[in-house]
């Protein structure tokens, strides 16, 4: 009898791919349960950080969660002259917020949205003469030569009187 013989009369090759799908089918429960355990130990760890954060991020993250992913929108903000120089509108999307919220890695929106909200403060407190804002978009690794990003942070630093 040969090797290739089979009970059934079938093709050995066809027994080998149903081996393989077998344990292919296996080897996708395991991936599943992996990933639905490091899942469950992500919330566990956003569960820990939300005792911890302030009331006022709690309610933002809520105000997305219930407002914003439902209803499909995003937050527009009018960035002012007086901040970059130039006026410009940009955009948040809810997943920048609740990147922001969960300490992770942000994009440069954000940073330009915080910026605004700290010259909103600095001028309140009339300070803005003493520091200067530049567009995180425009000085990042990914536009224009090293030239150019160090002409624009120093025409920008020129504006302030730094005192």
């Amino acid at each position: 009898m040969s090797d290739k013989a089979s009970c059934s009369g079938g093709d050995v090759r066809s027994l080998h791919f149903e081996d393989d799908t077998a344990k292919n089918g296996k080897h996708q429960e395991d991936e599943e349960k992996e990933e639905e355990k490091q899942e469950e130990k992500e919330k566990e760890d956003e569960e820990k950080h939300d005792d911890k954060a302030p009331s006022s991020l709690k309610t933002l993250c809520r105000y997305v969660e219930t407002t914003l992913v439902p209803e499909e929108k995003i937050l527009q903000f009018t960035i002012d002259k007086e901040v970059f120089g130039r006026e410009r509108d940009t955009f948040l999307l809810p997943e920048d917020i609740t990147q922001f919220a969960g300490m992770e890695e942000i994009g440069a929106t954000v940073v330009a949205v915080y910026m605004r909200y700290l010259h909103d403060v600095l001028k309140q407190a009339n300070m803005c003469s003493m520091v200067g804002f530049i567009n995180p978009a425009t000085v990042s690794a990914n536009s224009g030569t090293i030239a150019d990003r160090s002409r624009l942070v120093a025409a920008r630093l020129q504006k302030t009187n730094g005192e």
